[in-house]
């Protein structure tokens, strides 16, 4: 994460806003840093630390509602990564016909999940699919 985007995370109120126990920005944060552990691409890395800020389905706060603004910040690609997480069907993306952005979504719901300290149903249906050998491996050590 870059200066210009920790800048425009706390202009959306990312760091005021509550998500899963603390601020969305930690949480955010957290999943861009696990995806850049398990040595994902930059955009998908980006689309992570972006994931939630136009709402899912069960976070339902709206952060940003112009597309335009994030791809201006992160780029075509991972905006639309952060669009398709934000509309999918989580935790699997199975309407998503391109298998590279299928993965890379689900790559992305894992170290959300994993990121929250999630324990659902969800992961242990991501540790069955072809994810990064980081991704595995973290899933792997959290799902019974």
């Amino acid at each position: 994460m870059n200066d210009r985007q920790r800048e425009f995370l706390i202009s959306l109120d990312a760091d005021k806003t509550r998500h899963s126990g603390r601020t969305l920005f930690e949480h955010l944060k957290g999943v861009h840093d696990l995806l850049r552990d398990w040595d994902n691409p930059t955009d998908v890395c980006l689309a992570g630390l972006f994931h939630s800020i136009y709402g899912t389905n069960t976070f339902k706060h709206q952060s940003l509602h112009d597309r335009g603004a994030l791809v201006n910040m992160i780029g075509v690609k991972a905006e639309l990564l952060v669009h398709h997480f934000a509309t999918g069907d989580r935790p699997l993306f199975e309407s998503v016909e391109d298998k590279a952005m299928r993965k890379q979504l689900m790559e992305i719901e894992a170290a959300n999940l994993l990121e929250q300290g999630s324990t659902s149903g969800a992961l242990r249906k991501l540790s069955r699919m072809k994810l990064s050998n980081g991704a595995k491996a973290a899933l792997s050590g959290e799902v019974v």
